[in-house]
């Protein structure tokens, strides 16, 4: 077994607009529906605040989002494309050149955030699109405490996923040796899972996003 230092996902990035699933189906269409629905009301039942328009918006992007990264694991363009720019426009409107702004930081900061996990292989494009999306939606002081939660959920998610195939004993012993091999070796370690291993298999980021921004509407934020 090789240390390396990969991705969680052992795809590559895809370009920008390309399925990174090689064409597979995560759930099929019915069932997708069914998930992008229950995130969607979840996320704007649990909305206590904030301008409607905005909420609007993001639930319609998420109900979307989800049910084409839970069916095929990918998030198209011709959705993140026109809804950032939607968000864009909604900042205008509500407050002028100062929430053009503020949409157009949280956006940036969202994009710093995912830049670093996209080259690491870790996100999809479309990932970091989406949450571009949310974050000029939000702003870049929701977004951090946001993205925290998401990262969370979506950890709990791929471990509930990987045990539920029976692949708790590979990822345990992978992350043994990727810790004994970063102290050994001093630097950042990682054992990827083997292709056709449950761990292999990816995960909706999508899901992990509207989920976290549901759990950040009823905790807030951690720190």
């Amino acid at each position: 077994m090789k240390p390396v230092i990969e991705s969680v996902r052992p795809e590559a990035p895809a370009p920008p607009g390309e399925p990174r699933s090689g064409g597979r189906v995560f759930l099929d269409s019915p069932a997708s529906l069914g998930v992008a629905l229950l995130v969607a009301a979840g996320f704007l039942s649990t909305a206590e605040e904030g301008p409607l328009p905005a909420l609007a918006w993001a639930a319609a992007f998420l109900f979307l989002a989800v049910e084409s990264d839970v069916r095929r694991l990918r998030i198209p363009n011709w959705l993140t494309f026109p809804a950032f720019f939607g968000a864009l426009a909604i900042g205008f409107a509500s407050a002028g050149p100062a929430g053009l702004g503020r949409a157009t930081a949280g956006g940036a900061v969202a994009f710093g955030v995912l830049l670093v996990p996209y080259a690491l292989g870790w996100l999809g494009a479309g990932d970091v699109k989406a949450a571009m999306v949310l974050g000029a939606l939000f702003g870049r002081e929701a977004f951090l405490p946001m993205f925290f939660w998401m990262v969370l959920v979506g950890g709990c998610l791929a471990i509930a996923l990987v045990v539920a195939k029976g692949g708790f004993g590979d990822l345990l012993r992978r992350w043994l040796e990727s810790a004994k091999h970063s102290v050994l070796l001093r630097r950042p370690t990682y054992f990827g899972p083997a292709p056709g291993s449950p761990a292999a298999a990816g995960l909706p980021f999508a899901l992990a996003m509207g989920l976290g921004a549901t759990v950040y509407q009823i905790l807030g934020a951690p720190f």
